[in-house]
C-alpha cells in the first residue's frame, strides 16, 4: 500500500480537496520556513474537505451512469456506460482521496486531539473516518483497516473482511458518541466547523445514522431502525457537502465538470429521467404523486436534448438546480433515516411499513429534497399524499401488473424511491447490490452483468501483496451481497 503517512499535515490538506499531497512535501523537512506541525483544531476543517471531495469524486459520476441515472456522451465518457471497460488506474485517486486525504488525516489530528485534552473534537472526527472507511468497505468489500499504521512502519496492511470493517466502524462510532459527550476540552471550534458549528448534539446524531446506515449495509435491520430512531431528527441537522461559487476547489464537482472542465461528456440521458418525467411513458407520477418540481429541479436541456442534469446556480445563473455550481449535495440526511425505519418495517410487515413510509413522504411534502432550501423547485408543482393500502393491493397504482405481494410491492417502491433520493452519491449503488436491485432499475442494455463494486485501484495492486487475488471483477458482488 501506498506510505500513508506524511510529516508535514497542512501543506497536504491545504489541497487535499483537489491533488495527491506527495509533491507538497518534498524537501520540506529543509526548509527553515517550513510548516511542520499544526494543533487539532487546524487540522480539523481539512478532514472534512477531505472526506466530503471523497463522498463526490470522479467516481460517483460513474456510479451514476452505471445506473442509467446519466449518460456518457463523449470520449472516454462513452466507455462509461459498458461498467465492464473500467480498468483499476480509474480508482487510484478515490482511493487516495479516502487513505491519505481523509482517514490518515483524522487519525494524526485524534492524536492532537488527545495530547490536547479535547475529546469533542476527537469525536468529530472519529466520526467523519468512520462515514469515509465504512463508504471505503461498501464500495470495495475487503479492504486495509486494522493494521493501517500512520507512522509509516508498514507498507503492506493485510485487508480486513468487509464485515469486520463494519464491526469496527460500529466501535469507533460508539467511541465518538462518548467522546462527544465529554464536558472537558476547548470543544469543537465553531469557525472551522461548516456542518454543526461547534454544536455536539448534531455531531452525536450524525454518529447515531452512521450506525443506522451501517447496520442496514450489513442487514442487521433490528439495529438500523434503532439508531436511525436516535439519529438526525430535522432537514437543518443534514450533512451536506458545501461548496460556493470559486473554481476548482469550492465549485460543486458536478457543476465544475459538467460546465468548465467537460461539458459535453456526460448527459442526464436515463431511466431515472424518465422516471421523474411527467411526460415519459415511464413516470413514476400518479394521483399521489406530483414529480414536477423534483425532475426539473435535477433535470433540464441546457445542454442535452431532452436530458441535461441541472446545473442552473450562483455561478450560472437561475435557480439553483441539483448540480449547481454552490447546491450542496446531501451525505447523511433526516430523509434517509426515515426511509431506513420504513424499509426495515416494510421487511417486518406491510401495515407498519406503509405507515413509516408515509411519514417520510409527509416530509417529501413539504418540499423536503426539492431546491437546496428544502421548499420546492421554482414554479413548479410537487405533491406527495398519502398511499392507502389498495394502492399496493394486486391491481393498485403501485403494483398495476399484481405480480407482486402487496408488502413486496412496498418495497419495490421505498427502494425506487431511494434509487431516486440517493442520485449523485454512492448509497444507491449499495442499495443496488444489497437489495438484487428491488428498485427494478433498468440498466444500459448489451452489457454482461451488473456493476457490483468498485475495482481494487493499481496504485495498490502494484504495492500491496496483499490484495486480494484473484482480484474481483467488478460484476464480482461484495462479501455481504452474496
Amino acid at each position: 500500500m501506498k506510505n500513508i503517512f506524511f510529516k508535514i499535515a497542512i501543506p497536504c490538506l491545504v489541497l487535499a480537496t483537489v491533488f495527491g499531497c506527495t509533491s507538497y512535501v518534498d524537501d520540506a523537512n529543509v526548509d527553515p520556513d517550513g510548516l511542520t506541525d499544526s494543533d487539532a483544531k487546524n487540522l480539523f476543517q481539512g478532514v472534512l474537505l477531505a472526506n466530503q471531495f471523497f463522498q463526490s469524486s470522479a467516481n460517483a459520476r460513474s456510479v451514476m451512469i452505471w445506473l442509467n441515472q446519466a449518460n456518457g456522451e463523449n470520449r472516454q465518457y462513452t466507455i462509461l456506460n459498458n461498467w465492464n471497460n473500467s480498468v483499476a488506474s480509474e480508482f487510484d485517486d478515490n482511493w487516495n482521496f479516502a487513505y491519505v486525504n481523509c482517514i490518515t488525516q483524522s487519525k494524526l489530528a485524534q492524536a492532537k486531539a488527545d495530547q490536547e485534552v479535547n475529546p469533542n473534537l476527537k469525536g468529530a472526527m472519529q466520526v467523519i473516518e468512520a462515514h469515509c472507511m465504512g463508504t471505503v468497505a461498501s464500495l470495495w468489500g475487503d479492504a486495509p483497516y486494522s493494521e493501517l499504521d500512520i507512522s509509516g512502519n508498514n507498507l503492506t496492511p493485510i485487508y480486513d473482511s468487509q464485515a469486520s470493517i463494519y464491526e469496527q466502524m460500529q466501535t469507533l462510532l460508539d467511541d465518538a458518541i462518548v467522546n462527544l459527550s465529554a464536558t472537558v476540552g476547548d470543544g469543537i471550534p465553531e469557525t472551522k466547523d461548516i456542518y454543526y458549528a461547534g454544536d455536539t448534539s448534531g455531531w452525536i446524531k450524525l454518529a447515531y445514522s452512521l450506525k443506522a446506515r451501517f447496520y442496514l449495509h450489513v442487514k442487521d435491520y433490528a439495529n438500523a431502525k434503532l439508531y436511525a430512531s436516535q439519529g438526525i431528527d430535522t432537514p437543518a441537522g443534514d450533512l451536506k457537502a458545501k461548496f460556493a461559487n470559486s473554481y476548482l476547489q469550492s465549485f460543486n464537482p458536478y457543476y465544475s465538470f459538467l460546465v468548465y472542465d467537460r461539458d459535453d461528456y456526460m448527459s442526464g440521458d436515463g431511466y431515472a429521467a424518465r422516471l421523474l418525467d411527467p411526460s415519459a411513458s415511464l413516470y413514476r407520477g400518479n394521483a399521489k404523486t406530483d414529480e414536477a418540481a423534483r425532475y426539473a429541479y435535477t433535470y433540464n436541456e441546457e445542454y442535452f436534448s431532452p436530458y441535461s442534469l441541472n446545473i442552473y446556480g450562483g455561478d450560472y445563473g437561475g435557480t439553483n438546480g441539483k448540480f449547481g455550481s454552490d447546491s450542496p449535495i446531501p451525505m447523511v440526511t433526516y430523509g434517509e433515516m426515515l426511509l431506513i425505519i420504513a424499509e426495515v418495517d416494510a421487511r417486518d410487515n406491510f401495515s407498519s411499513g406503509l405507515t413509516s413510509y408515509n411519514s417520510y413522504r409527509s416530509l417529501l411534502n413539504t418540499g423536503y429534497s426539492i431546491g437546496i432550501d428544502n421548499a420546492g423547485y421554482d414554479t413548479e408543482t410537487f405533491s406527495y399524499t398519502t398511499y392507502d393500502a389498495s394502492d399496493f393491493a394486486a391491481g393498485g397504482m403501485e403494483n398495476t401488473t399484481a405480480s407482486l405481494t402487496d408488502q413486496e410491492a412496498l418495497l419495490r417502491e421505498i427502494f425506487e424511491e431511494r434509487y431516486i433520493y440517493f442520485m449523485g452519491t454512492f448509497e444507491c449503488f449499495n442499495d443496488f447490490g444489497r437489495s438484487n436491485n428491488a428498485a427494478e432499475i433498468q440498466l444500459k442494455s448489451g452489457n454482461a452483468g451488473s456493476p457490483q463494486r468498485f475495482l481494487y485501484p493499481q496504485s495498490e495492486i502494484n504495492a500491496n501483496p496483499n490484495t486480494p487475488n484473484p482480484i474481483p471483477t467488478i460484476t464480482t458482488k461484495t462479501p455481504l451481497h452474496l
